[in-house]
């Protein structure tokens, strides 16, 4: 069993709680730490503040949105192997290619599969 932390990003406080739902079901986790925020920005400063094992974000946010965000983690913040997942309604083939460009690891459309969401946070995350 491991200590994990996690950030959450999603203008949604309803899909939040669904996310930090499903992670806390994951049985190799022992210590799991979960940072909420409400779209990049917020996403961002908590990002500077802190250390995570994985982030897990929407595309379509206000203020800064899912793409812009990872892409500030990655190249600015030189970032770039920290774990993210994107978890979104916008599911064309473009779409998804540019979550991957922008330095997504995986992207899972909503309504999310609780299912492969824990599969791909388990195969991401060292859960040894």
């Amino acid at each position: 069993m491991v200590d994990k932390k996690f950030l959450i990003v999603d203008d949604s406080a309803a899909m939040r709680q669904l996310l930090i739902t499903a992670i806390k079901k994951l049985d190799a986790i022992k210590q799991l730490t979960v940072v909420e925020a409400m779209d990049g920005q917020d996403a961002l400063r908590k990002f500077q503040d802190d250390l995570f094992d994985i982030v897990i974000t929407d595309v379509k946010m206000p203020n800064m949105d899912g793409l812009s965000f990872i892409e500030k983690i990655r190249r600015e913040l030189g970032n770039r192997t920290i774990p993210i997942v994107i978890i979104s309604t916008k599911g064309d083939e473009s779409d998804i290619e540019r979550g991957i460009r922008a330095g997504a690891n995986a992207y899972l459309l909503k309504p999310v599969s609780i299912i492969r969401l824990r599969e791909i946070v388990t195969k991401l995350v060292d859960l040894q």
